[in-house]
C-alpha cells in the first residue's frame, strides 16, 4: 500500500496542536503544539478572545502542512463548557479566518478516544487490567474515572475536577479565606466520595492516569508509553504540598511548563484522593493523550478503534439501564427485533449503520423513566437521557436518542409538539424514522413477556407491511398496543402495517 500523509489539529482551550502522521502506519512525522493559550475566568474555553493567537498559530501549521506537500487536513476542537451558540460563532469566525472548519468534540467523545487509544495500543494494558484496573483521564474543565474489568470497559464516572476548574477556585478562595488548602480538599473530597459507594475494590488493582504530561515527563522512559509511580508519592498529600506555595516541590521545575504549573497541585490532589479511595496496588502513568485518541481514531477512520468505542457506548447504555431497573427481557426482546426491522427496512427509511447504533442504543434505554413513574415514564425517559449523555457519542447523537425514547410509546414526533418542534431539521426525520420503528417493536412486547419467538417481514404492493409474528400465547393485548402505536410508522413512511399471528 503507498504511503501518505494526513495532518490533525486540535484546539483545546490551553492550546492548539498540530501532527502530521504517515498513512497506513500511523507513525508521527511532526508533533507541534503552541504556546499557552489564556483560559477563561469565567469560562474554560476561551476561545473567542484567543481568537487573534490561534489564528496565528493555524497559520503557522497551515504553512508547515503545506512544506509537508500535505493535502487533507481534519480539524478538531475541544467543546468543553462552550454552549452551542458561542460554538457556532467561532467555529464561523475559524473558517473566515483561516479556511479550516472546525468539528467540535465534547468530552465524552473526546475521552472515548483516549480511552481506545490506551486499551489498543498501549502494550501493557492487558496486563495491567488482568484484574481490576482505574483509569484516570485529567482534564481542564472534569475528571474522569473509568474502570475496566479483565480488560473489558465496564462503567465511567465524571466529575467536576478539572484542574483549571480547581485552579480557579482557590485563586476566589484566596481572596475570601485564609485556609484554601483545607476547603479545595473538602471539595474534591465531596465529588470523590460521592461515587466511593460505587467504586469496586480487589486485592488487586491498578490505578493508571492519563493526561498528566509532568508525570508522564518524569516517570516514562524515552520510547516508552508507560510509568510506574511510587504509591508513596501520593500518600498523606496535605503533608507534602501547599495549595499556596508549595515548600517542597515534588517535580524539578524544568519538568513543568508554563501553563501546566497552575494545574500541577489540583490534579495532585485529585489523584491522591482517589488513589486513597481504590487503594491501588501499583500506580502507573501513561503518556497517551487525547491528540493519539484523535491520530489513530477518527481521524483515519479506524475501525479497530471504532469498534471499541462502539463497545464503550453499549456498554453504557447497558450500566443506565441496569442503574434505573429496566425489565432485561423486554430489553433484549425490543433491541433484537428493533435491529431486525432496521435491516431489513433499509429501502424505505435509507439510514445507515450509524443511525443503526443509535437505534439500538435507544432500544436499550428507551424505558429507564420508570424508574420515575410509570404514567408518561417516555418523558421521564428523555429527560434521564439528557442529563447523562453516553460516552462516545456527541452532543447531537445523545439529543436524538432522548428524543427517541421520548416518542417510543404514546406522544409523537408532531409539529404540535414543542421539544420535537424546537430541534434542528436535519435531525427530525431521522428521529421520526427510528421512532416510527421502535414504537412498533415496543407493541410487540406489551405484556412483557416475551410471546413471540420470531418476526417475518414482507413489503406489498399495496403500500402494506406484513409482520407475520410466530407466538406462544394469544397475543391479544400486543394486537391492541399495535393497532394504535403502528400509526405512527404510517405516518412516517406512507405504509401501514399489518400485524398477522402464527402460533409456534
Amino acid at each position: 500500500m503507498a504511503k501518505s500523509l494526513t495532518a490533525v489539529i486540535y484546539l483545546e482551550p490551553n492550546q492548539v496542536s498540530l501532527r502530521i502522521i504517515e498513512l497506513p502506519s500511523l507513525k508521527v512525522v511532526n508533533n507541534v503544539q503552541s504556546g499557552a493559550l489564556m483560559v477563561g475566568t469565567e469560562k474554560i474555553a476561551n476561545y473567542a478572545q484567543n481568537m487573534e493567537a490561534i489564528v496565528n498559530n493555524l497559520d503557522g501549521f497551515k504553512q508547515l502542512v503545506k512544506d509537508y506537500q500535505v493535502k487533507e487536513i481534519s480539524f478538531y476542537g475541544a467543546l468543553e463548557d462552550l454552549d452551542e451558540v458561542t460554538a457556532q460563532y467561532v467555529a464561523d469566525q475559524l473558517e473566515v479566518r483561516s479556511g479550516l472548519r472546525i468539528h467540535w468534540l465534547n468530552n465524552n467523545q473526546l475521552m472515548a478516544q483516549s480511552m481506545s487509544c490506551v486499551v489498543t495500543h498501549l502494550a501493557e494494558f492487558n496486563k495491567l487490567s488482568k484484574h481490576c484496573l482505574y483509569l484516570v483521564s485529567l482534564g481542564l474543565d472534569s475528571m474522569t474515572l473509568a474502570f475496566f474489568h479483565h480488560g473489558n470497559f465496564e462503567t465511567l464516572w465524571e466529575l467536576d475536577l478539572g484542574g483549571a476548574q480547581i485552579s480557579r477556585l482557590v485563586e476566589r478562595l484566596r481572596q475570601t479565606t485564609t485556609n484554601p488548602e483545607e476547603i479545595i480538599q473538602d471539595y474534591i473530597n465531596s465529588k470523590l466520595g460521592y461515587i466511593a459507594p460505587e467504586l469496586i475494590q480487589k486485592k488487586k488493582t491498578t490505578l493508571l492516569i492519563q493526561n498528566a504530561p509532568t508525570l508522564a515527563k518524569r516517570y516514562i522512559e524515552r520510547r516508552h508509553h508507560l510509568g510506574e509511580i511510587p504509591g508513596e508519592i501520593f500518600s498523606n498529600p496535605t503533608d507534602r504540598i501547599d495549595l499556596l506555595a508549595p515548600s517542597q516541590r515534588l517535580w524539578d521545575e524544568e519538568l513543568v511548563e508554563g501553563h501546566q504549573r497552575e494545574l500541577l497541585v489540583p490534579n495532585y490532589l485529585v489523584i491522591a484522593r482517589a488513589a486513597e479511595l481504590i487503594h491501588p496496588t501499583n500506580i502507573y502513568v501513561t503518556d497517551i493523550s487525547v491528540m493519539d485518541g484523535l491520530t489513530n481514531g477518527i481521524a483515519v477512520n479506524n475501525d479497530q478503534s471504532r469498534q471499541q468505542i462502539h463497545t464503550m457506548i453499549r456498554t453504557s447504555a447497558h450500566d443506565l439501564a441496569e442503574r434505573y431497573g429496566v425489565n432485561n427481557g423486554h430489553q433484549r426482546f425490543v433491541t433484537r427485533f428493533a435491529l431486525q426491522f432496521f435491516d431489513q427496512l433499509r429501502p424505505i427509511h435509507r439510514l445507515g449503520n450509524h443511525e443503526r447504533l443509535l437505534l439500538e442504543i435507544a432500544s436499550m434505554v428507551d424505558d429507564i423513566g420508570n424508574f420515575i413513574n410509570q404514567s408518561g415514564h417516555y418523558r421521564h425517559s428523555a429527560y434521564i437521557l439528557r442529563a447523562n449523555p453516553l460516552i462516545g457519542l456527541s452532543d447531537e447523537d445523545n439529543r436524538i436518542i432522548a428524543e427517541v425514547a421520548r416518542y417510543h410509546s404514546a406522544e409523537s414526533p408532531t409539529a404540535m409538539q414543542p421539544h420535537y418542534r424546537h430541534l434542528d431539521d436535519d435531525i427530525q426525520l431521522t428521529i421520526a424514522k427510528l421512532a416510527a420503528i421502535l414504537r412498533v417493536v415496543d407493541s410487540l412486547d406489551d405484556s412483557r413477556q416475551q410471546k413471540i419467538t420470531a418476526v417475518s417481514l414482507k413489503l406489498t404492493s399495496d403500500n402494506r407491511l406484513k409482520i407475520k409474528a410466530t407466538a406462544n400465547d394469544d397475543l391479544v393485548l400486543e394486537k391492541w398496543s399495535f393497532s394504535s402505536k403502528a400509526k405512527l410508522f404510517n405516518d412516517v413512511f406512507g405504509i401501514q402495517p399489518v400485524l398477522i399471528e402464527r402460533g409456534n
